[in-house]
Formats: structure tokens, sequence, C-alpha cells
């Protein structure tokens, strides 16, 4: 499992767990820690995409 696909399966389980509980100050929690791992995943994605046209141009 790539680093993104890890942070975005850490995203959706916190999202399904948030759903679930009835708590409102976990709730919170959870989708906060939702919105981190994805932006961690966008982050890391965008990277990626940063360096392949630094590799290409190498060529």
């Amino acid at each position: 499992m790539s680093d993104t696909a890890h942070y975005r399966f850490q995203s959706d389980q916190a999202r399904r767990l948030a759903r679930q509980v009835t708590d409102a100050a976990v709730r919170d929690k959870l989708l906060e820690m939702a919105e981190e791992y994805g932006r961690y995943a966008d982050l890391i994605e965008a990277r990626s995409i940063e360096r392949v046209p630094a590799a290409m141009a190498a060529h």
C-alpha cells in the first residue's frame, strides 16, 4: 500500500468511526483527524507529481 493510499484509508476509517460515535467531542476529533490524514495524502500526492516532470526533463 502506498503512503497516499494508507493516509486515504486512515481518513476513511476516521470518518466511518465518526459516524458511529455519539459523543460530539470524539466525533469532532475523529473528523479533524480525517481531514489531517487527507491533507497528508494530498501533500504526498502533490510532491510525487512535482518529481515526475523533473525526472522526465532529465531524460
